[in-house]
């Protein structure tokens, strides 16, 4: 299983090219948070969001930082597989790419993408590899094919208002030694904001003096799973991460009476 940090960067900030604000931001997570890990795709901004990052590398130092990114499924074949690897390579201006993840399943060849992703590797291109938005019988497939069994990663939907992993494919993906990243961890819609105003909330937040984005962090790297958040805002950013690290524990049963784990499969939720 590939070890993931705490926390990761995104990236779609940069979607439609190079902002000053979001940069620093970005910047400032890295050398002044400790987020190591980067994350996008060629599928932000058709390469923009890649080109920031290019940007970071050139600044913080390749050796620094652990860069995700992602390939299309109608990429992922034998016709444009390294074509769209070696796109996004020279984009990133790094000759390796730590973590290299199928974006969702679509209609990709399984047996295809997975040998594609091993020979990758043994040319020293990509140094893990996995797939993102992949349910459990999506993954039980990807894991009877002959390469398979090497995808170290599951990056997918994951926050404490949609917690259907923890019912089954969480405990599927422990088993078989795959790591876990959560996107949206900090939840993009109207109930974000509601959160904060229930009492039991509000009584959290003051006591450990965090955010709601803070809390919602914590929940995520309580279960096991790596946070992926992202913010063009650097007093968003200190919000997000300042006082983060305080012991969630003692609030779980709070939590989970607030926002149940499942009592049943609830399909997996993709954005």
């Amino acid at each position: 299983m590939m070890h993931l940090p705490d926390f990761g960067f995104g990236t779609t900030q940069f979607w439609y090219g190079d902002d000053r604000n979001s940069f620093a931001c970005m910047e400032k997570a890295v050398k002044e948070y400790g987020i190591t890990m980067i994350d996008t795709a060629e599928m932000y901004g058709s390469g923009e969001c890649e080109k920031a990052v290019g940007k970071l590398i050139r600044k913080a130092g390749r050796d620094s930082l652990t860069i995700v990114d992602k390939i299309l499924p109608e990429n992922a074949h034998q016709r444009n597989f390294f074509r769209s690897l070696e796109r996004s390579l020279r984009l990133l201006g790094t000759d390796y790419i730590d973590l290299y993840l199928l974006h969702w399943r679509e209609d990709a060849d399984l047996e295809e993408m997975s040998s594609l992703m091993e020979q990758a590797k043994a040319q020293g291109k990509i140094l893990h590899w996995g797939v993102s938005n992949f349910d459990v019988h999506d993954m039980e497939e990807l894991l009877a094919c002959p390469d398979g069994k090497y995808c170290e990663v599951n990056q997918v939907l994951y926050n404490i208002l949609h917690r259907g992993i923890e019912f089954d494919l969480q405990p599927f993906c422990t088993e078989k030694q795959i790591a876990l990243m959560a996107y949206n961890s900090l939840d993009l819609s109207r109930m974000r904001s509601q959160l904060k105003k229930i009492p039991e909330i509000q009584e959290i937040l003051k006591k450990e003096a965090v955010s709601i984005e803070g809390l919602m962090l914590e929940f995520v790297r309580s279960h096991g799973v790596c946070a992926l958040f992202q913010t063009a805002s650097i007093g968003h950013l200190d919000d997000d991460l300042r006082n983060t690290g305080f012991d969630y524990s003692q609030y779980s049963n709070i939590i989970d009476s607030l926002y149940p784990a499942p009592s049943h499969r609830i399909p997996l939720e993709k954005r």
